[in-house]
């Protein structure tokens, strides 16, 4: 597996914005970037760590294509980056879509650091973008987050 191209995920990361040097300019000096959501890719918000990382895994094993993830300590949560596909029905407990607003409004946006940054913030890649690396599929992020629950209910009743 080569290594990732920390210049291609930050480009590809970028673009999603509809100023892309904005985010570059602020890794650059060192800072966070407010990435848009909505178009590139949606962000699904873990608010439990422990089942974040119980999903993470849960990809991994069923040999699925696994985007890039977030882990947000400053948050306590694990940040997924997931297709755009419609997602009007999404309820998963302990867990927030943020995409494009219904109405159109200006796009939601995460606070990202540069990719290849060991941690910035309290924030830190688990699966870095890598300018080829596509977002997690919605769908097979639901299924790894049931199974995930269901797993952490069984040990913890």
């Amino acid at each position: 597996m080569a290594a990732p191209n920390f210049n291609l995920g930050a480009t590809w990361l970028a673009s999603a914005n509809r100023d892309p040097a904005s985010a570059i300019d602020q890794w650059k000096a060192g800072r966070l970037a407010d990435i848009e959501t909505g178009e590139l890719f949606n962000v699904v918000r873990v608010g439990d760590v422990q089942k974040g990382l119980a999903a993470l895994t849960d990809l991994w094993q069923a040999d699925v294509s696994v985007g890039p993830v977030l882990h947000n300590r400053a948050d306590q949560c694990v940040e997924f980056l997931v297709t755009t596909r419609a997602a009007t029905q999404w309820d998963m407990p302990k867990t927030q879509l943020i995409g494009r607003p219904a109405d159109e409004a200006d796009p939601l946006t995460v606070a990202m650091p540069a990719p290849g940054v060991q941690r910035l913030f309290g924030r830190n890649w688990l699966v870095l973008p890598d300018g080829e690396r596509r977002p997690t599929d919605l769908g097979d992020l639901a299924v790894a987050l049931r199974r995930a629950d269901a797993r952490l209910r069984h040990r913890h009743p």
